[in-house]
């Protein structure tokens, strides 16, 4: 059960392992809570991989072995482990779902697929088609991270990193099915070749509902993913991903959730690429250069329900959004334990909607940062960033985080650090006839803080830690009804809000057998100015909670593995009350709070020998004792859903 969330609060890096030149990790076995293996190597954090004990900010690892041992296909269920974070869905399988990390705007967590920056410019991001399939782990880093990814990594970052078989115990391929409620099914295969100098794993994934309205409801999508991993020669390393998504969601319900829309869609086909190289110059330099692209395209309608029928609401918009970035890097290795780094980037992007001029603008930004370990117990990491926009100009970041360990287990850190959500196209060169976009626009910015404790004991089968945090943001940007044809802009940066919490972790491993996690959010969310929001259903009201983030989440996990033939998982997950807009009746009301409960299963029928291929049996139930809640309030969620199916496979992974 660690192994699958383990938040990451240890700070010390000499005492854990320190970095080496290739992204290598040296030293000795971390300590952690499940000591049967040791802490994941992350990444993200960094960007230079360092043992995840060692991460001096809150970096939560989720595997992807356990993930398909879990029955878990959507990056919002998995998500839906990670404290602090919340992704409710609008509705059916294929609804729109926002991400919410640490009572941020929904445009204020960054998501990468390997490397690959998928969010709109602007922030923006719809999570319901990013699937899980053919994952290697999912990082997820929450805090200011603009210092290394620039704009929208405001408050976390997530990342993807799909297989590249160099882990694998050699080279393998399955296939898997499962079907069950609301006439769902899931298809996938996976082919890993694994190598010394050359691996690479490839997949194909299918996935169908017929979602949980009596019409209009289906929802479709297949996922295509692989990653190749050379290494020509003792210095180099490269990496190439490519993942592309053609999915589709019908959508029956109106904007308060009436189901009454016979004729609603949305889709979306979307690739990410990239090519990641690493050469080490010397025994104390290396060298990174990162290359990444995405196209997504999307169409979002709402036809006449009859031939002939006319309608104020219909639409029918198409938006193709193109990103196209490089990132070069030195890495300087002063000491074993000790990295220094200057990197500079560049991005062009481009958002062309039809009916209208296709909008673009150049990022370039400059960073330095220093990550390292002093006397054996204080784990440091320091950074700056400069951006320049070719839209709103020069914008500067920062980060500092240590960690101090003692030599009885006890962990203590602490970070400050500084991010920016750029404006999107419409904020700022929109020309519509309804609306018009604001040139002089300033990017939102942020300003936070956390500090954390954690203790191990029973030598390292328990794991507790608490962690507090303090968010400010500032010149968020409003829209302005001021009529269009007055000349004047309509959106401006007007609103400012606060974001306080804390995370509390106990993790414990009961021998081989049994372990077991729980963890509790509690976030304290204020507008500390309005802007010109007003009227009963405001989105910004001084004094008050900011929309959709819950006061009080709480997690709780269970797994039981008496053997390697079988495993039983079982995971609760409660979400409290909070602010939402009832749309029926444009007011500011309380969401109610839900719990749901899923119970997940697999058993080995048949092991791998010769060329027979080995059979488990798959088994899960999500919303197990069929809780009738609204994650947005008028929007209902599916009720119990059973998942049955069989997976087979040759080789091992």
């Amino acid at each position: 059960m660690t192994r699958l969330v383990r938040t990451l609060t240890a700070a010390a890096a000499a005492a854990l392992g320190g970095i080496a030149p290739g992204g290598a990790t040296l030293g000795a076995q971390q300590p952690s809570s499940d000591t049967t293996t040791l802490s994941p190597v992350v990444v993200t954090a960094t960007r230079v991989a360092v043992p995840g004990a060692a991460a001096t900010v809150t970096t939560t690892v989720i595997t992807g072995a356990e993930l398909r041992a879990r029955g878990i296909t959507s990056l919002r269920d998995a998500l839906g482990l990670v404290p602090g974070v919340f992704a409710p869905p609008s509705g059916s399988y294929g609804a729109q779902t926002s991400l919410f990390v640490r009572g941020g705007q929904s445009d204020y967590a960054q998501v990468l697929v390997d490397g690959v920056p998928v969010n709109d410019p602007g922030g923006f991001l719809d999570i319901a088609n990013l699937t899980t399939d053919d994952v290697d782990r999912i990082e997820v880093v929450r805090g200011p991270a603009s210092v290394l990814y620039g704009a929208n990594a405001v408050t976390g970052v997530v990342q993807i990193f799909t297989r590249d078989g160099a882990a694998a115990a050699g080279s393998s391929a399955s296939l898997s099915a499962r079907g069950g409620s609301y006439g769902s099914g899931d298809e996938d295969a996976t082919f890993i070749v694994h190598g010394e100098r050359m691996s690479a794993s490839l997949a194909a994934a299918r996935h169908r509902s017929d979602g949980i309205y009596a019409f209009n409801s289906a929802y479709r999508n297949d996922t295509y993913a692989g990653r190749w991993r050379f290494v020509p020669d003792t210095r180099t390393t490269v990496h190439a991903a490519l993942r592309y998504i053609d999915a589709g969601a019908h959508i029956p319900t109106n904007y308060y959730g009436a189901v009454v829309d016979s004729n609603q869609f949305h889709l979306e086909q979307r690739w990410t690429g990239s090519v990641d190289a690493a050469r080490r110059l010397g025994d104390r330099l290396q060298a990174h250069l990162l290359l990444d692209a995405t196209n997504a395209r999307t169409r979002s309608a709402d036809l006449p329900d009859t031939p002939g029928e006319s309608c104020d609401v219909c639409y029918d918009t198409h938006a193709v959004t193109l990103r196209r970035g490089g990132d070069a890097r030195m890495d300087y290795f002063a000491r074993p334990d000790v990295v220094l780094s200057a990197g500079a980037s560049y991005e062009r992007q481009r958002q062309h909607e039809a009916g209208s001029d296709p909008r673009g603008r150049v990022a370039r930004a400059l960073y330095a940062q220093a990550v390292g370990t002093v006397a054996r117990s204080l784990s440091f990491t320091a950074g700056a960033r400069v951006d320049d926009n070719s839209q709103f100009g020069t914008f500067g970041t920062y980060r500092i985080s240590a960690g101090w360990r003692t030599t009885g287990g006890t962990v203590v850190r602490a970070s400050f650090g500084t991010a920016f959500k750029e404006p999107t196209f419409d904020q700022t060169s929109s020309m519509s006839p309804f609306v018009r976009g604001n040139p002089a626009l300033r990017p939102e910015r942020a300003r936070s803080w956390e500090a954390g404790v954690a203790q191990e004991a029973a030598h390292g089968a328990l794991l507790l830690s608490a962690t507090a945090f303090r968010q400010r943001f500032r010149d968020v940007i409003q829209y302005n009804p001021s009529p269009p044809d007055s000349g004047a802009p309509n959106y401006y940066n007007l609103a400012a809000a606060n974001a306080d919490g804390f995370e509390l972790g106990v993790h414990l491993s009961a021998g081989r057998a049994w372990t077991a996690g729980a963890d509790y959010t509690r976030l304290d969310t204020r507008v500390t100015d309005a802007g010109d929001d007003a009227g009963p259903a405001a989105t910004f009201v001084a004094g008050d909670r900011l929309l959709r983030r819950p006061a009080n989440t709480f997690g709780a996990q269970l797994g039981f593995r008496p053997s390697s033939s079988g495993a039983v998982h079982l995971d609760v997950r409660y979400i409290g009350s909070r602010t939402d807009i009832d749309f029926q009746r444009f007011v500011r009301a309380d969401a109610p709070a839900f719990t749901t409960v899923a119970l997940s299963g697999d058993i080995v029928v048949r092991r791998a020998a010769g060329d027979a291929p080995s059979l488990t049996l798959t088994l899960r139930v999500d919303n197990l004792f069929d809780a009738r809640y609204e994650p947005i309030l008028g929007f209902r969620a599916p009720g119990r859903a059973v998942m049955a199916g069989a997976r087979i496979g040759w080789g091992r992974e």
